[in-house]
């Protein structure tokens, strides 16, 4: 009988905590690439609040160049179509180039880029939650 009472406690107990450890699966916060050279933040726009658009926020090291600076503050992505659940397809505008890439979350802290410039040279880059 105490055996029932334990489960039933940390049921009860598990159930009550389960908000809690909620997990956020929006694409919304700031993001950066493993290399740790800049931040984006991502936020939905348009409309109806359901396109992605990503700013450059930060620039540090090997990124921090005067070449790059004018595209702080500014969308890199403005206005990327849903493609399906987690995902985006739009422009991406960076550092001077132009490809046509897809958003994907992967998970809570994982946003994968993937794009293609020229039709020939294609890259996936991942970017891990920061806020």
């Amino acid at each position: 009988m105490q055996v029932f009472k334990v489960m039933g406690a940390l049921a009860l107990v598990a159930g009550l905590s389960a908000p809690a450890l909620a997990v956020d699966t929006s694409v919304v916060g700031v993001w950066q690439p493993d290399n740790k050279e800049s931040d984006y933040q991502a936020t939905l726009c348009g409309d109806d609040q359901q396109r992605l658009c990503l700013q450059l926020v930060a620039l540090r090291a090997g990124a921090d160049k005067p070449k790059n600076r004018p595209y702080l503050g500014k969308n890199i992505v403005d206005g990327a179509k849903p493609k399906g659940d987690k995902s985006w397809q739009g422009q991406l505008n960076l550092f001077g180039q132009t490809a046509d890439a897809t958003f994907t979350l992967k998970g809570p802290d994982v946003l994968e880029m993937s794009g293609c410039a020229y039709l020939v040279v294609c890259k996936t880059i991942k970017l891990n939650r920061i806020k």
